[in-house]
C-alpha cells in the first residue's frame, strides 16, 4: 500500500487546495518535502493522521496527544483547525484528502478488484460536523455508510491505529525510546511487533477473555472481598482521572509556555525598536544586583589587604633583613671557628705537655739542642694535623644582639616568605579590578538613569520580567505533575495485581467453573501461539538489528567491538520483549549511556528490524529525519537507511539538515521533492527543494 497524493483544503498553514504527488518506483521510493521551522511540516503530517483517524488522533502518539491538550480537548483543537485566511472570508470547511493506491482488500460492497480508495475527511467549524467518507477512485460511491465500517476498514486494510505511531514519527523524538525501563521498552517492542505482524488480534482476544474470565468470578464475589475489589477498582478510577487531569494541565502549562515566550519576543522587538540605542540588552536590576554583590566583595578584599598590611613593611624591609640573617649567619661561623681554634690549641699544648714532661734519663745522649727540635716538631705537627680548618671572615663589625632579637628577624623574615611577593600582588591586583568594575556598574546605572525612558517602556521591562519567571513556574508545575502521574501509575499497577490476586481468592459454582477452564484453555492457547511466533521471530529481530547498526554507526567500521552482539529476551507475564546490547568482551552496553544521536540510530534500526518481520509494506512518514546526528551518522542513514527503509518513505525535512550538498547522498533514490513556501500567513508547496540555495 502506498499514498499517491495528499490534498489539504483550509487546514491551519494551508489555504485554499494544497496537493502533493506522492507517486514512487522500486528504485526512487523516497518523497522529500522541505521547510524551514513553523512553515508546517509538522501540521503535514497531523493533517494526514487527522484524516485517517479523527478524534482517535491522541491515541496515535504522545506528540500528537499535546497538541490536541494544548487546546484542552478535541473539540477546541478541531475548531482552531480552520485556516486564519480562509476563516477571515467566512469559509465554514476544511478537509484533508488521502488518494491510496497498490491495496489488498477483499471484494467490498459489491465492488470487484478495488485497489485503489480515495479517504476524505472534512470538518464543518459552524455545525461541528465531521465526516468521514471512503470511495474508489474516480468515483462518488462510499463504499461504506456505517461509521464503524470505515473505521474497521482503516484499521485492517490501512494503517492499524496501534501501528500508527511506527509509520507517522519524529526521528529526533525517538530517542528518547532509548531511556525507557526495561517494562516500557517492552511494552513498546511488544505494540510494534503486535501491530506489525498482526498478533494484536490475538493479544485483543485473550484480553476480551481475561475480562470475561474476571467478569465470571465477580458474579460470585460476595462479603469482605466484595468489598475490597470495589476499593481497589475505586483506587484505579481516581488514580486513573488524575492523571488525565495533570496530563490537562501539562498541557495548558505548556501551551501556556509557548505563549509566553511570543509574547517575551513581542515585548523585546518593542523595547529594542524604541528604547535607547543597547538599553534593551540592559537588565539594570541584574546590574544592581551585581552592584551590590562587588560591594560585598571589596569588603572581603579591603578586610584581607588589612591584614596583610601588617607584612608590607616587612616585605618593604625584607632585603635588608636577609642582609642582616646572612652576616648573623657568618658571625656565628667565626664565632664557632674561633671557638675550635681555642679548643685545639689547648688540647695540643696538653698533648706536648703529656709527651715531653717527664724528666730525661741520666745517661741520654740526646743533648738539649735536639730536645727542643722535638718539642717544636711535635707541636707543629699537631697544629697542623688537629687545628681547626673552618673558614674564616674578616667580618667589619659584629652585631651584639640577644639570642631572642636573633629570633624575631627570622620570625619576621618567615613571615614574609609565607606570604610569597605573588599572594600580596594578586590581593592589590584584585582590589584595583574590583574598584575599577565597580566604577563601570556606577557608570552604567547612572547613564540608565539619565535616559529618558518612558513610563510605557519601562512598564513593559517590567512585564518581560514577570513574563519569564511565569515561564520558570510553569516548567517547575509541569515537572511536579509528571512525578505525581508516575506515583500514579505505580499505584494503578499494584492495584490492579492485587484486584487478580483477590479475584483468584473467590470460590465460584461447578456451572461457573466450568465456564473459567474453557475460557482460561483459549487463553493459554492462544499465549503460547504468541509466544511461538515471537521466538520464531527473535532471531530475525537479533541479526537485523545488528546488521543495521553496522551499516550506520561509524563506531562500528572503526571499532568492531563497540557493539559486537545483540540479543532479544521475550520478557514473562506478557511485558514483551526486552533489547540488549553487547560489546566484544559479552559486557552489556546500557543504552542510556549511548549519545543522543546514537539513541536516535539504535531506536532507528530497531523499527526498521521490525518493519521488515511485517506481511505487509507500510509507507513511513518521518518528520525531523536526521535530528541530532553528526555528520558521518548523517551520511551513512541518507545512504544506507531511509532508502531502504519501506516501499515508500515520505522525509520532511529543513535545509539544515538534508542541505542540498547532502541531497546528493539521497538523490538517486528521491521521487518528487517539495518545498513548504510561507508568505507570512499562509503555506503552499512548490516543486523541487531548496533549488538555488547552498
Amino acid at each position: 500500500m502506498k499514498f499517491a497524493n495528499i490534498n489539504i483544503c483550509n487546514f491551519r498553514q494551508y489555504y485554499g487546495n494544497n496537493s502533493l504527488d506522492l507517486t514512487t518506483t522500486t528504485d526512487n521510493n523516497i518523497i522529500l518535502v522541505g521547510g524551514r521551522n513553523g512553515y508546517g511540516k509538522t501540521n503535514l503530517l497531523l493533517a494526514v493522521v487527522w484524516c485517517l483517524y479523527g478524534e482517535k488522533i491522541s491515541q496515535v502518539d504522545d506528540n500528537f496527544r499535546k497538541e490536541i491538550r494544548k487546546e484542552k480537548n478535541y473539540s477546541a483543537f478541531i475548531q482552531h483547525s480552520l485556516n486564519w485566511t480562509a476563516e477571515s472570508e467566512n469559509t465554514n470547511t476544511f478537509s484533508v484528502c488521502l488518494q491510496l493506491t497498490d491495496m489488498e482488500i477483499p471484494s467490498i460492497a459489491n465492488q470487484q478488484n478495488i485497489t485503489d480508495v480515495v479517504i476524505a475527511r472534512t470538518f464543518d467549524i459552524r455545525t461541528a460536523q465531521e465526516t468521514l467518507t471512503i470511495t474508489p477512485t474516480h468515483s462518488q460511491i462510499e463504499l461504506f455508510t456505517d461509521e464503524d465500517e470505515k473505521v474497521d476498514f482503516i484499521n485492517n486494510y490501512v494503517i492499524p491505529l496501534d501501528a500508527a505511531k511506527f509509520v507517522f514519527f519524529d526521528a529526533e523524538k525517538i530517542a528518547e525510546i532509548a531511556n525507557f525501563s526495561i517494562r516500557e521498552e517492552g511494552s513498546f517492542i511488544n505494540d510494534a511487533f503486535n501491530k506489525i505482524l498482526g498478533l494484536d488480534i490475538y493479544e485483543q482476544l485473550i484480553n476480551d477473555l481475561s475480562t470475561y474470565v474476571n467478569s465470571l468470578k465477580k458474579l460470585s464475589v460476595s462479603g469482605n472481598i466484595q468489598e475490597q475489589i470495589i476499593d481497589i477498582e475505586t483506587t484505579i478510577d481516581k488514580s486513573t482521572l488524575a492523571i488525565e487531569q495533570h496530563n490537562v494541565e501539562n498541557a495548558e502549562l505548556e501551551n501556556n509556555i509557548q505563549k509566553f515566550r511570543k509574547e517575551i519576543d513581542d515585548i523585546h522587538r518593542i523595547i529594542e525598536k524604541h528604547s535607547p540605542e543597547g538599553l534593551s540588552q540592559i537588565d539594570i536590576e541584574a546590574i544592581k544586583r551585581q552592584r551590590t554583590e562587588l560591594n560585598e566583595s571589596i569588603k572581603v578584599l579591603e578586610t584581607n589587604l588589612h591584614d596583610l598590611g601588617d607584612m608590607i613593611p616587612l616585605a618593604i624591609l625584607v632585603g635588608k633583613l636577609n642582609e642582616v640573617k646572612q652576616h648573623l649567619e657568618l658571625q656565628k661561623q667565626e664565632e664557632l671557628s674561633q671557638e675550635t681554634t681555642q679548643e685545639n690549641a689547648i688540647k695540643i699544648e696538653q698533648f706536648i705537655e703529656a709527651l715531653f714532661n717527664k724528666p730525661p734519663e741520666p745517661e741520654s745522649p740526646l743533648p738539649f739542642k735536639d730536645k727542643m727540635f722535638y718539642y717544636e716538631k711535635a707541636k707543629d705537627l699537631s697544629e697542623e694535623f688537629f687545628s681547626s680548618t673552618a673558614e674564616t671572615f674578616d667580618l667589619p663589625f659584629q652585631h651584639d644582639l640577644s639570642n631572642s632579637e636573633k629570633q624575631m628577624i627570622y620570625d619576621a623574615i618567615s613571615a614574609v616568605d609565607s606570604q610569597q611577593a605573588t599572594v600580596l600582588e594578586n590581593a592589590f591586583s584584585d582590589f584595583n579590578r574590583a574598584l575599577l568594575k565597580q566604577q563601570e556598574l556606577e557608570r552604567i546605572i547612572n547613564q540608565v538613569d539619565a535616559e529618558e525612558i518612558d513610563e510605557y517602556l519601562a512598564e513593559l521591562i517590567n512585564n518581560k520580567k514577570y513574563i519569564e519567571q511565569n515561564i520558570i513556574d510553569a516548567t517547575k508545575q509541569i515537572g511536579h505533575n509528571e512525578e505525581k502521574t508516575n506515583q500514579l501509575k505505580q499505584i494503578i499497577e499494584k492495584s490492579k495485581k492485587n484486584h487478580g490476586k483477590l479475584l483468584e481468592k473467590v470460590a465460584v459454582s461447578d456451572e461457573v467453573n466450568q465456564k473459567l477452564d474453557t475460557a482460561n484453555r483459549y487463553i493459554k492457547v492462544l499465549s503460547e501461539f504468541i509466544k511461538e511466533q515471537k521466538d520464531m521471530k527473535k532471531g530475525n529481530l537479533e541479526r537485523n538489528i545488528l546488521s543495521e547498526l553496522k551499516k550506520l554507526m561509524h563506531k562500528l567500521s572503526t571499532n568492531n567491538q563497540f557493539i559486537n552482539d545483540v540479543e532479544v529476551t521475550i520478557l514473562p507475564d506478557g511485558n514483551g520483549m526486552k533489547v540488549s546490547l553487547f560489546d566484544g568482551k559479552d559486557n552489556e552496553i546500557k543504552k542510556e549511556t549511548l549519545s543522543q544521536g546514537e539513541k536516535q540510530l539504535y531506536i532507528s534500526c530497531l523499527i526498521k528490524a521490525i518493519l521488515k518481520e511485517s506481511i505487509h509494506h507500510l509507507p513511513i512518514f518521518i518528520d525531523t529525519p536526521l535530528g541530532r546526528l553528526d555528520n558521518e551518522h548523517i551520511n551513512n542513514i541518507l545512504q544506507y537507511y531511509y532508502p531502504n527503509l519501506s516501499n515508500q518513505v515520505i522525509l520532511l525535512s529543513t535545509n539544515n539538515e538534508i542541505t542540498p550538498r547532502r541531497l546528493s547522498n539521497l538523490s538517486d533514490s528521491v521521487s518528487q521533492s517539495y518545498l513548504i513556501k510561507n508568505d507570512g500567513k499562509n503555506s503552499t508547496f512548490v516543486s523541487g527543494y531548496f533549488q538555488g540555495e547552498r
